[in-house]
């Protein structure tokens, strides 16, 4: 295979990986296990993979940035502790926006709300535990890997 396309199936499985364990859990929060679960949530991480990783990759760029500019005497591992917690509330937020639109519509904005406040907030952990792990540890490598 040549390297490109393998750079680029790595960050693909990534991006699937990442996005489909969050959309998995938000679904599950807006729906539940019902017969068009898998459906749903199919449709749900397309949706949120075509939209989250353009976003993504241009907020990791801006967040770090920023928060390079504000923490100049900060540790590297602190201000990606403060990058990847913050990613992760941001990320989440339209994830959860976007997946409790895709399951439920907008009919109703007060049942909407609810229903994206318990899907951003049973997906949080999880997300700002992925966050951390890309900021941390997956994305210095793959920046070297992707260099190479």
């Amino acid at each position: 295979m040549p390297k490109l396309l393998k750079k680029i199936a790595i960050v693909a499985s990534i991006i699937v990986t990442l996005v489909g364990s969050l959309t998995f859990v938000m679904t599950y929060q807006n729906i539940g296990f019902t017969d068009n679960f898998v459906r749903q949530w199919l449709s749900s991480l397309a949706l949120a993979a075509l939209i989250m990783a353009p976003i993504g990759f241009l907020l990791m760029t801006l967040v770090s940035r920023f928060v390079k500019k504000c923490l100049p005497n900060t540790s590297d591992l602190k201000r990606n502790f403060v990058v990847g917690f913050s990613m992760a509330v941001i990320m989440e937020s339209v994830m959860a926006l976007v997946t409790t639109l895709n399951n439920l519509g907008m009919a109703n904005a007060a049942e909407f709300a609810q229903n994206w406040f318990g899907a951003f907030t049973m997906a949080l952990p999880l997300g700002i535990f992925i966050a951390l792990m890309m900021t941390l540890f997956i994305k210095p490598r793959l920046e070297r890997y992707m260099a190479s």
